[in-house]
C-alpha cells in the first residue's frame, strides 16, 4: 500500500469487505443454507484501466484469508512477466509477519519463481502427507497460477489432491479463485462452444481448465466433493465480454457484482460513486478518460494529426517528449539529469529514486515488423538515413543520435520552443479547471530548458522495441537496483518505446508523458482499445505535460468508450447498493464500434425506435371502450379549424403535447393481450436507462417503463406503446443530464455528453395529436358518438383475421395541393405547412413532432386503435449490445 494515501487506503479496504461480505460470503458461511446446490458462486468486479486493481485484488485476498478461506487460488496473466509479477505482489503484501510459513502455505515456492520457474509439475507440486497437515491444521494454502492450459492442469491435481483429504476430514471447505485480467482468455464464446463441427481441441481451453480447480469433468454443475465451496472472483477493467457470455457459461457472473472506485474530483468515500475526492487534491487523482476526455479536453491534452504527414507527427511527438522532460527535470531542481545518473552510485535507494524515470509510448500497428520500422525512423531522425549500428546498443537499447537531433534543434529551434510555450499553456490551464493553480509552475526559460534538453536528456534517450519478437528489447526496469557499495537508478530512466498489443495488458510505462497512437481497425472493439489506453494511471502532477497524438476518428472512439464505460460503472455501482439480486447489466456499444470480438455475432440494439415508429398492435374490439373512451377525452378538445374536404380525412388538437404529456398519453392505451409488466425483458432495459442516469425512485419521470401487466400476453418490445413512451420519457430525462453512453440521433450524431443542455430544452420537440379517420361506416354507438364531427373508422387490412396486428403501418398518401402527403406528415397537411425533412427523410432537430391514432374499422361495425408517431431527430440513443443466439453463425 506504499504510496496510496490514507483516504484511498479507507476506500480500498471498504471495497474489498463489499466484495469479501457481499461476495465470497454473500451466501453465508460454507455448510449453510444459503449455498446453491452446486456450492458453487460466481461473479465479477470491475476495475478502470490503468488503475491500480491489483492493490484491490490484494486487499481482498487480505481479509478472505483473514475470514477462514482455505485455499486462494490466485490466476496471475496469460505470460510469464506477468504471472511472475503478481506472484511477487502477493509474496511481499501478504508475508509481511515474521515466519509466514506458520500461518499459510504458497505455491509455487518462492525460490522456484525468483530461480526462474521449472516445470508445472514441479511448481505446483502438492504431496499428500503436505496436503493432509494443511487441511487437518486448517492451514490455508495460497497458490498463484499463470493461465496457460498445462499450469492449469497441475494446479488442478494439487487441489484435487487437497479435496481428497478434505473429504476425509468431513468438514465445509471454502476455495476461492480471483482471476487477474479475466476478460483475457478467461470467457467462454457460446457460438463457438454450441456449433457441432468445433471439435473439444478447437474450443478455449481456458475457461475449462479453471473449472477444474474445483469440479470434477464427470460432474459438471457442481464442486468436486459435497464438502468443498468454492466462489469464483473476475477482475477486469473491461467486463463486456463477460457480462455478453451466455449467462449459463459457468465462469459467467451471476451471484454479485462490484465496481471499484477511484480518487478524483467528486465523491465521497461513503457514496457508491465512480470516483471520491481525496484532500491531496489532483496531484493523487486517478487520471483517466474523464481527464482526458472531459475535463482537460479544452487543453487539449488529445492532439489530432490527422492532417500531418506521418514522419512529421513521428517528429513533432519525440520533440513534445523530450522538451517535457526538460522541463519536468527542471522543476525537480536537482544537480544533475538522466545522462549523470547513468554512471552515479546513490548511497540510499531512496537517493537513487530521486530521479523519476520518464517514458514515451509509440504505437504504430499490431504488426511486429512495423514495430522495428518505426524504431529505425526514430533513431535515424531523417528519412532515408541509416541508424547506427547495433553495437552502439547501450544497456537500455538503442540511443538518440545527439548530434542529429541537436542540428535539427539549431537548424529549426521554434519547433522545439514552442512546445515549452504549449506546456507553459496547458499549465495555466490544467491549474485552472482543476482547481489547484499551484501544482504546475509556468517554466519561463526555454534557454535553462534548451541546455537540459541539450546536456542531459538527449543523450540519454534510448529506444526499445517491446513486443513477443526474439529480437525484442527486454522488458522496461523502473526500480532502482543495488550494486556493491550503493544503488543505481532504474535502468529506463528516460526511454521511448515502440509496441503494441503488448502493451494493453498488465504493463505500466512509469512516467508516460507522450504517445503517439496511430494505429487504426476496420473493424473496432471497445475492450480491446480500451486496454490500449496505457496514459490513463495516475499522472495528476504531471498531466500539464502529458499529450497524446492520434486521429481524430481514434479519438472519438476513445470518448465513446469512455462514455459507455461509465454508463455500465453506473449500472454495476448501483448493484452494489440494491438489494441481492443481480441486475440484468446492459453492455452498450455504438454505430461504428462493438462491445467486443470476444463473442461471435454480437449485434446492436437501439434504444431510439425510430422516426416514424408504428404500433400495429391493435386494441381489442370486443372490449375497446377503454381506448375509446381515451380518444373521446382526448379528442373532447379545441382542433384545428379546417375545412371539410380535410376533416374526413381526420382532426388535429389545436395544441401540441410535451414529451412527458405523450408519454402519459400512450401509457393509457390498454390491450388484453399485451401487458409486459414491470419485470420482463423490456422493463430491465429502461430499468438500466434509469440507472446510467441515475433517477432516483421519487424523480417523476421515474419508472420510465410503465407497462401494465397481462398474463400470457405477446411480446411487441420496442414495437409496443409503452416502450416508445418510455423513450420520449428518457429524452425529457437527458435534458437535464449528461448521461453516460448516450449520443444524439442527429445526423451524425454527437456524444450527449457534449451537447449544449440549454439549447437542447429550448428545441425539445413539441407534439401534435392527430386521429386519423377513413371512409368506413360511420360509428353510431360507444364513447365516439358524442365527439363534434363524424367519426368514420379506417378500413384497413389485417395480417390475420384472428389477429389483432394490422397488415401495414403508416396509411396511404393523399393527393392535396398537388402534393403528396403521406400519414406521416398529417400534421404538416391539416397546417397547410410544407413538410421538412433531413436526407434520411426524418424530422431534423428541433422540429415538432406527431402523435397520430389510427381508427380502424372491424367486423361488426366495431373499432380499434393502432398509432404511429414522427419523431424528430435531437433525442438521445445508445446501441445496447445484445448478443446472437447459440446457433448464429455469422
Amino acid at each position: 500500500m506504499s504510496g496510496i494515501s490514507s483516504r484511498s487506503r479507507a476506500v480500498i479496504g471498504a471495497d474489498a469487505e463489499h466484495i469479501v461480505d457481499r461476495g465470497i460470503f454473500g451466501a453465508g458461511e460454507p455448510g449453510t443454507n444459503g449455498w446453491p446446490e452446486s456450492r458453487e458462486r460466481q461473479g465479477l468486479v470491475m476495475g478502470a484501466v490503468q488503475s491500480g486493481k491489483t492493490a484491490s485484488m490484494m486487499a481482498v485476498a487480505a481479509k478472505a484469508l483473514d475470514r477462514g478461506v482455505d485455499a486462494l487460488v490466485v490466476l496471475g496473466g496469460t505470460r510469464t512477466a506477468l504471472w511472475r509479477q503478481t506472484f511477487e505482489r502477493l509474496v511481499a503484501q501478504l508475508d509481511t509477519l515474521e515466519r509466514p510459513e506458520h500461518l499459510r502455505e504458497i505455491i509455487p515456492r518462492p525460490d522456484l519463481v525468483r530461480a526462474g520457474g521449472g516445470a508445472p509439475a514441479d511448481l505446483y507440486a502438492l504431496a499428500q502427507p503436505r496436503a493432509r497437515r494443511l487441511v487437518t491444521k486448517r492451514r490455508p494454502l495460497v497458490a498463484v497460477v499463470m493461465k496457460n492450459v498445462a499450469h492449469l492442469e497441475r494446479a488442478a491435481a494439487s487441489l484435487a489432491t487437497l479435496y481428497d483429504e478434505v473429504r476425509r476430514e468431513g468438514r465445509p471447505f471454502h476455495v476461492v479463485v480471483m482471476d487477474d485480467e479475466a476478460d483475457d482468455s478467461s470467457v467462454v464464446d457460446a457460438a463457438a462452444e454450441a456449433a457441432d463441427e468445433w471439435d473439444f481441441a478447437q474450443r478455449k481451453q481456458i475457461p475449462r481448465r479453471i473449472l477444474d480447480l474445483w469440479e470434477d469433468r464427470a460432474r459438471p454443475g457442481e464442486t468436486r466433493f459435497p464438502e468443498v465451496y468454492a466462489t469464483y472472483v473476475a477482475y477486469t477493467a473491461t467486463p463486456q465480454a463477460n457480462f455478453l457470455q451466455d449467462p449459463s457459461n459457468p465462469l459467467a457472473p451471476r451471484d454479485f457484482v462490484a465496481s471499484l472506485r477511484t480518487p478524483g474530483p467528486e465523491g465521497t468515500a461513503e457514496e457508491r460513486t465512480s470516483s471520491y475526492r481525496v484532500p491531496e487534491g489532483p496531484k493523487a487523482w486517478y487520471t483517466g478518460g474523464e481527464v482526458f476526455y472531459r475535463t482537460l479536453g479544452s487543453v487539449p491534452l488529445c492532439v489530432p494529426v490527422d492532417d500531418e504527414d506521418p514522419h512529421d507527427a513521428l517528429q513533432d511527438a519525440v520533440r513534445a517528449y523530450l522538451v517535457a522532460c526538460a522541463v519536468r527535470l527542471r522543476r525537480l531542481g536537482l544537480a544533475y539529469g538522466p545522462r549523470t545518473a547513468r554512471d552515479m552510485v546513490f548511497a540510499s535507494s531512496a537517493e537513487a529514486k530521486a530521479l523519476p524515470p520518464m517514458s514515451m509510448l509509440i504505437h504504430p500497428t499490431s504488426a511486429k515488423e512495423g514495430h522495428f520500422e518505426v524504431a529505425d525512423q526514430v533513431l535515424a531522425w531523417d528519412l532515408g538515413v541509416t541508424p547506427r549500428p547495433d553495437e552502439e546498443h547501450g544497456p537500455e537499447g538503442r540511443y538518440l543520435d545527439t548530434a542529429r537531433l541537436v542540428a535539427d534543434l539549431e537548424a529549426d529551434e521554434r519547433r522545439w520552443s514552442r512546445w515549452l510555450e504549449e506546456y507553459q499553456r496547458s499549465a495555466a490551464l490544467c491549474g485552472s479547471l482543476l482547481g489547484d493553480a499551484t501544482l504546475y509552475p509556468v517554466e519561463e526559460s526555454w534557454p535553462e530548458v534548451r541546455r537540459l534538453l541539450v546536456e542531459q536528456i538527449i543523450p540519454a534517450t534510448s529506444v526499445a522495441v517491446i513486443n513477443s519478437d526474439e529480437n525484442a528489447d527486454d522488458r522496461p526496469e523502473f526500480d532502482v537496483t543495488e550494486v556493491e557499495g550503493g544503488w543505481r537508478a532504474p535502468r529506463n530512466l528516460s526511454t521511448i518505446f515502440v509496441s503494441g498489443n503488448v502493451m494493453a495488458r498488465g504493463l505500466t510505462l512509469e512516467g508516460l508523458t507522450t504517445t503517439l497512437f496511430t494505429r487504426s481497425s476496420n473493424n473496432p472493439l471497445a475492450d480491446t482499445q480500451m486496454q490500449m489506453q496505457r496514459w490513463f494511471g495516475y499522472r495528476g502532477p504531471i498531466i500539464d505535460l502529458c499529450r497524446v497524438f492520434l486521429g481524430s476518428t481514434q479519438l472519438e472512439l476513445f470518448a465513446a468508450y469512455h462514455d459507455n464505460d461509465e454508463a455500465l460503472r453506473r449500472e454495476v455501482l448501483a448493484a452494489m447498493t440494491g438489494d441481492a439480486t443481480l441486475p440484468d447489466v446492459r453492455v452498450l456499444q455504438g454505430r461504428a464500434f462493438k462491445a467486443t470480438g470476444k463473442i461471435a455475432n454480437v449485434r446492436g440494439v437501439s434504444l431510439y425506435p425510430g422516426a416514424r415508429p408504428f404500433v400495429r398492435h391493435l386494441t381489442p374490439p370486443a372490449v375497446d371502450d377503454e381506448n375509446l373512451r381515451l380518444i373521446a377525452e382526448t379528442f373532447d378538445d379545441e382542433l384545428v379549424d379546417t375545412r371539410e374536404s380535410l376533416r374526413r380525412s381526420g382532426v388535429l388538437l389545436a395544441t401540441p403535447w410535451s414529451l412527458t404529456d405523450v408519454a402519459d398519453l400512450l401509457d393509457r392505451l390498454r390491450y388484453d393481450d399485451h401487458g409486459p409488466g414491470p419485470d420482463g425483458l423490456e422493463a430491465s432495459r429502461w430499468t438500466s436507462v434509469e440507472r446510467h442516469a441515475r433517477l432516483e425512485p421519487g424523480d417523476p419521470l421515474a419508472p420510465l417503463y410503465r407497462a401494465p401487466s397481462v398474463e400470457g400476453g405477446v411480446e411487441l418490445g420496442p414495437f409496443s406503446p409503452y416502450s416508445i413512451a418510455a423513450y420520449l420519457r428518457t429524452w425529457a430525462a437527458c435534458l437535464d443530464r449528461a448521461v453516460p453512453g448516450m449520443v444524439t440521433t442527429d445526423e451524425p450524431p454527437v456524444q450527449w455528453s457534449l451537447v449544449d443542455l440549454d439549447a437542447r430544452r429550448r428545441r425539445q420537440p413539441r407534439f401534435w395529436v392527430g386521429l386519423r379517420l377513413g371512409g368506413g361506416a360511420p360509428v353510431i354507438s360507444g364513447p365516439l358518438i358524442d365527439l363534434g364531427f363524424v367519426v368514420r373508422p379506417m378500413v384497413r387490412r389485417l395480417v390475420d383475421p384472428n389477429t389483432n396486428a394490422l397488415d401495414a403501418s403508416w396509411g396511404s398518401r393523399n393527393p392535396e395541393g398537388g402534393q403528396y402527403f403521406g400519414d406521416e406528415f398529417f400534421d404538416r397537411r391539416m397546417l397547410g405547412e410544407e413538410p421538412v425533412v433531413t436526407s434520411s427523410g426524418a424530422r431534423p432537430e428541433g422540429s415538432d413532432g406527431l402523435v397520430l391514432f389510427h381508427l380502424v374499422g372491424r367486423d361488426e361495425g366495431r373499432v380499434s386503435v393502432a398509432v404511429g408517431l414522427n419523431i424528430p431527430l435531437g433525442g438521445p440513443d445508445h446501441v445496447a449490445a445484445v448478443p446472437g443466439r447459440p446457433h448464429d453463425r455469422a
